[in-house]
């Protein structure tokens, strides 16, 4: 009989011969009761260390995909505005998918605004905000930005790019995780409610923090970008003037 290199051979009473571990070896295969710990907190510290870097990685992956359903959202819009007299989509009432607002005068009789600009999306994930993880607001996760027409007209009314002296501040559309939606609302806007940066930037205000504490932002121009708050300087819901949201 051959043994491997770490076993040794014994000789039983029977002549048969077997192999087995030395003493030794079977020292070194063994783990006292402490080492077994002090391998366990190892691997509790190092877990510790990882998982907040592991956290950011995620939320930054997550910002980034954001963003890139806002610069698609924001080309379909535009396509739709060059094919309507640079008016954007409109924005009625809580008009779940595939349904019609009401008739006017008490809504537009229209699809959602999202649904609207589909025919060029080709995909409702566009519509998803990765990081909404948590159903709060439903599938539909970004709003119209239309601040500037309800102003105007006190009404329901679509944007009229011809009437923007701003476009690279004019806010389009961005995230939004306020509870004052339904979930199943696929016409999310901020006539009456607004969706950018809390209430330093008018009341009633939604909850809009869904990145790192910030949100993703879609201007007019095309550009995205996260900001953690509501930037006087950068951002405007109006069309002649560079104003916030109340």
């Amino acid at each position: 009989m051959k043994c491997d290199l770490w076993q040794v051979t014994s000789e039983r009473k029977d002549g048969a011969r077997s192999c087995h571990l030395s003493p030794v070896t079977r020292h070194l295969f063994a783990f006292t009761l402490i080492e077994l710990l002090v391998v366990i907190a190892i691997i509790a510290i190092l877990a510790a260390l990882l998982l907040p870097v592991l956290s950011a990685a995620k939320q930054r992956a997550w910002t980034a995909q954001c963003q890139s359903n806002l610069h698609q959202i924001g080309l379909d819009m535009k396509m739709f505005a060059d094919d309507n007299n640079e008016m954007y989509p409109e924005s009625g009432g809580t008009i779940a998918w595939d349904d019609k607002d009401k008739d006017p005068p008490r809504g537009t009789g229209n699809y959602s605004w999202m649904q609207q600009i589909y025919s060029s999306v080709q995909n409702t994930n566009v519509y998803h905000c990765p990081a909404d993880n948590t159903s709060q607001v439903g599938f539909f996760n970004y709003f119209n930005g239309v601040r500037a027409a309800f102003v105007i007209t006190n009404d329901f009314a679509p944007v009229d790019g011809k009437a923007i002296h701003f476009p690279d501040a004019f806010v389009l559309s961005g995230d939004t995780i306020g509870s004052t939606f339904t979930l199943d609302n696929a016409d999310k806007d901020d006539y009456t409610y607004n969706c950018v940066g809390g209430d330093d930037n008018g009341m009633p205000s939604e909850e809009w923090q869904a990145h790192s504490k910030g949100q993703n932002i879609l201007f007019e121009e095309g550009h995205v970008k996260w900001y953690k708050g509501y930037n006087t300087n950068e951002m405007t819901f109006r069309y002649d003037s560079m104003h916030g949201w109340e």
